[in-house]
């Protein structure tokens, strides 16, 4: 598909993904060709494995009840692109995307700018014509060549979890895909982390000393702040995101205790343990995409009441994503699992998973849609004793949430 063809508001993650072309060479053309936008405004970078968009929401939260100028930009989008550029906690408007995008592809055809490149792009010419004081700059895959380490002003590096993900990009083991993402520690940079994998700790600290730079690590967060976001995981994402704001504060910027508590406390982020109301039943919906996460999830389980008496799991996973460290993460004893698609991409099927000789599908049935797999648990004589949980992919949490609200317009 040429980019001529490519519908502006349709950026479609599969396109999006089929297009990675990890590098910083033509990322760094087009943004010189454009001015350098932002070039002297400071960003967070945020990288990791999971819980990037936490920390980036946490930012954003507390920043905008300091009454900051900021600019944003995460990956993916639930369901709207200009999700992805955001201003003061507003989305960029789809003429203002479509007016930059455009530029972007007419004038940088050459260079084979790839979506995320050209939204990246985008990003950093809309902020710097909007003359924001700061950035938040959510890593796509990796660090050393993604497209926001192009960005040449990155004193503060957030770091997430960092866990086993895009192996297929990174490398196959956890010292692999660590080493491409902390390559974006510099001289001077101020690394703020959670606790992570003793092996990763050791590459951090390893990196932090190669090159002259500051780490920070940061326990869970304590129990006086109140957290908008759902999950004890969370309590590491915020405090990670505090630590980006000490940070910086010691940069200049005068961010208040009280809009540090306020911002946590506001912070909404969609599809991460989020409970969705639909026709009066309760469906929890979280984007575990990846085996990190899907521990997450598992960890999260074990603090439900009657957990024990068995979760419907509505699982579509896509086919590059590790579903059996997934599967063997989550379904425990008297688990039913609700095999899906991943609406547009290509999925695990449960013929691919007849080889797994360690998990029992007994309790598994196969569905052509996720609509099919809702309207299973509706016409079982009573619905589960634990609210059902869609998850595995972004895409199906989006897709599925967009479905509810359609259909709850309609029964309004």
């Amino acid at each position: 598909m040429k980019n001529a063809d490519l519908k502006i508001f349709e950026l479609s993650s599969k396109y999006e993904r089929d297009n990675i072309k990890l590098g910083l060479s033509r990322i760094k053309k087009a943004l010189q060709k454009l001015g350098n936008p932002c070039e002297n405004i400071p960003a967070i970078q945020i990288i990791g494995t999971n819980g990037k968009g936490s920390i980036a929401a946490y930012l954003e939260s507390i920043l905008f009840e300091a009454k900051k100028d900021f600019g944003v930009t995460t990956s993916p989008h639930l369901f709207d692109v200009c999700e992805r550029i955001r201003i003061n906690k507003k989305n960029i408007n789809k003429t203002d995307f479509e007016k930059i995008y455009k530029l972007i592809e007419t004038k940088f055809s050459t260079f084979e700018l790839t979506p995320f490149e050209k939204i990246i792009c985008c990003a950093l010419n809309f902020f710097d014509n909007k003359k924001v004081e700061l950035l938040i700059l959510e890593a796509g895959l990796g660090g050393r060549l993604d497209a926001t380490t192009a960005h040449k002003s990155r004193p503060i590096i957030a770091i997430g979890n960092i866990g086993l993900d895009h192996k297929e990009f990174l490398g196959d083991t956890i010292e692999e895909i660590a080493k491409e993402k902390l390559a974006v520690i510099e001289q001077n940079s101020i690394v703020i982390s959670c606790n992570q994998n003793s092996k990763v700790e050791n590459l951090i600290t390893k990196k932090v000393k190669e090159v002259g730079a500051k780490i920070i690590w940061k326990d869970s967060i304590s129990n006086s702040y109140e957290l908008g976001l759902n999950g004890v995981f969370q309590k590491q994402n915020a405090s990670v995101a505090v630590g980006a704001i000490e940070a910086l504060n010691n940069l200049g910027f005068d961010i208040k205790e009280k809009n540090i508590y306020e911002g946590l406390k506001k912070t909404a982020w969609h599809g991460r343990l989020e409970i969705i109301n639909y026709f009066n039943k309760e469906i929890l919906v979280d984007c575990a995409h990846n085996y990190p996460a899907a521990k997450a999830l598992s960890n999260e389980r074990s603090n439900w009441e009657n957990e024990d008496k068995g979760i419907y799991w509505i699982l579509g996973v896509q086919r590059q994503k590790d579903i059996y460290a997934i599967l063997k993460t989550l379904l425990k004893k008297n688990d039913h699992l609700l095999l899906v698609p991943v609406p547009n991409q290509t999925s695990w099927k449960l013929n691919d998973l007849s080889e797994i000789k360690e998990i029992d599908f007994q309790k598994t049935i196969e569905f052509k849609t996720f609509e099919l797999a809702i309207e299973y648990l509706f016409s079982l004589e009573k619905w589960p004793t634990n609210h059902p949980v869609i998850t595995g992919s972004i895409f199906l949490v989006a897709e599925f949430i967009k479905f509810a609200n359609i259909k709850r317009n309609i029964k309004d």
